[in-house]
Order: structure tokens, then sequence, then C-alpha cells
């Protein structure tokens, strides 16, 4: 069974989801079939490679001047939590976003389903590893999560604004659209913890 946290963060999701969208000259196009993409790099998509770590810096950099009171309230929601400050990683890629424009395919398909390891993909360990989402824009039909309890498959709802926490060690996957609506995004903010030389970071 998956073992999550939820909690409703002190954002302006609307404003967030206008600067990812006003941002679209910065975003990663990840498929060449559906219009997915992502605003930063990723382990889980880049893996250890001169894009990720070349460009990390330079994402980063945009990232927190465009979104800063998002990272602020995410971080300190987890610090509280954890009891113990938790900080945006320096030489790794921050917590950015998914952004999947709405698109018919997308009724027919969900994300693959899998366990998060970008920790283990950067060599980082695995100490106090976990993961986040937090939904800032939804389709007017729903999103969420796919995840498996025992041989049954269970599905999670999102909430705009609503962080969701869980060590990603559940096989879970992104559930499909269940109503297109063109000019629709579901646009969610992903990262991951991990404790490296005594420190909890948030990376991407």
């Amino acid at each position: 069974m998956i073992q999550t946290k939820s909690v409703a963060l002190d954002i302006d999701t609307a404003e967030i989801a206008n600067r990812v969208i006003a941002s679209g000259e910065y975003w990663i196009p990840r498929s060449k079939s559906v219009p997915f993409f992502t605003f930063g790099r990723s382990a889980y998509l880049d893996g250890k490679t001169p894009a990720y770590t070349g460009e990390s810096k330079k994402n980063n950099d945009l990232l927190s001047y465009l979104f800063t009171n998002l990272y602020i309230e995410v971080t300190a929601y987890l610090a509280a939590e954890l009891k113990e400050p938790v900080y945006l990683s320096e030489d790794l890629a921050i917590p950015g976003f998914h952004i999947f424009r709405s698109d018919p395919a997308f009724l027919e398909m969900s994300g693959e389903w899998h366990t998060d390891y970008p920790h283990i993909t950067l060599g980082l360990g695995a100490t106090d590893a976990s993961t986040f989402t937090v939904p800032i824009m939804l389709p007017s039909g729903g999103a969420g999560l796919d995840w498996f309890n025992g041989n049954e498959k269970k599905y999670m709802p999102y909430e705009e604004g609503v962080m969701v926490w869980h060590t990603g060690l559940e096989e879970h996957r992104i559930a499909r659209l269940f109503e297109y609506v063109p000019g629709e995004f579901r646009i969610t903010m992903q990262g991951h913890l991990i404790r490296r030389n005594g420190d909890m970071e948030v990376f991407f």
C-alpha cells in the first residue's frame, strides 16, 4: 500500500501556472508523439548526462527566480515535518515541472509503471530518499496517480496546491486523462529528497 502525506500549501497555484505557461520557450520536449514537457532537467529523463549536469545551474537560477515563494513553501513544510533544515540542491537540478498539454491521446495513455530511483541514477546513495508532487494546474476532468494495493489497482486523485509526499518505492504511474478539453494543462511540480553529507536536499 502506498504511504503518503498530503498537505495544502499556502501557494497561489493560478499565478504559478501562469508563470509556467508564459515560460514555454524554456520547456524541454520529452516526447515525439504527445505534448509532454518538463521545465527543468530531470534525473529520470536525462540521467547523469552533460545535459543534466551542464544545464542545471542555468535552469536552477531561472526556476528559483520565477518561483521563489513556491520553493520557500515546499522546503519549509518538509523541514517542519522532518524537524531539520531542507535545502535546494546546489549542484543538481532543483525540483521542476511536468507539463502535459491536453491531447486526445492521453485518454488512452497512462504513464509507465515505475518506482522512483533518481538518487540511484545520479549515484547519490539512498539515505532518507523520498518523492513529492505538487499539483499546480489540473484538467477539468481531474488528474491523479495510479498505484497498486497488493494486486489491486487504486487511484489517488490530485488537488491543486495539495502536496503528495511518499517514499516512491511503491509501484505507481501517472493516471490517464479522463476528459479531453482543448487548451487545458496538467502541470505539477516534481521533486525528490535525499540526504547528502548529512543534510536533506531536494532535487529533480
